[in-house]
Order: structure tokens, then sequence, then C-alpha cells
């Protein structure tokens, strides 16, 4: 069975292969202004999950055009959301995969005895 989520680990191996990487942060913009992941081998935009199911098409032309040629890492605050969001992704046609725990996994300290 496919995984359906990335580890931060994985995330952050995509990112050092420079990987095609779109962060798609499903959160509303108020807490994407708050702050977001983001990188210099990534896209990051702004799609919060309820215009994702309010729309005909999950993403507006430009992002389309961005996700096309990446690996959608859809972001939020713990998980929950984005992987909803990358399901609802999936089901038109992309790839799309969930950061798992979200951003608060994301600004977890690494632990250094593992």
């Amino acid at each position: 069975m496919q995984k359906d989520t990335w580890t931060k680990q994985e995330v952050i191996e995509l990112l050092e292969k420079r990987t095609p990487v779109l962060i798609l942060d499903v959160r509303d913009e108020a807490k994407f202004q708050a702050g977001t992941l983001t990188s210099e081998f990534a896209a990051t935009k702004n799609v919060p999950y309820v215009h994702m199911l309010e729309q005909d098409k999950p993403l507006d032309e430009e992002t389309d055009s961005v996700a096309k040629n990446a690996q959608i890492i859809t972001i939020c605050t713990s998980g929950n959301k984005a992987q909803k969001a990358a399901a609802l992704l999936r089901q038109h046609g992309y790839e799309a995969k969930a950061l798992l725990g979200g951003l608060t996994a994301w600004n977890e300290p690494e632990n250094e005895d593992e």
C-alpha cells in the first residue's frame, strides 16, 4: 500500500536532493502569514483547504502549473487537514502527500541521541 504521508526526515531528504517540491500550506491565510515551512529548494503556496473544497478544481491555474511538475507536500498545524487536502488532490490526479505531524512535528528540535 502506498504511504500518504512524508515524515520530517523524508521531506528534508527530498529538499536536499533538490526534488521538485511544492509546499502547499492548507491553513487559513492568517496562520500562513504567521509562519510556514519554506525552503530555498521548494515553492511555497497558501491554498486553504476550505477553498479547495469550494472550487471545481482544488488549485488555481498558477498553483496548478507549478504542481504538475512537482511532488506536493501539504502542511497544516497538526497534519490532519493536510492529509484530507492531499487525499483531495490525489483524487484530482496530483502527486500529493501530507507532512506527518504537520508544522508541530517540523518545528520539534532534532533528537541527537537517535
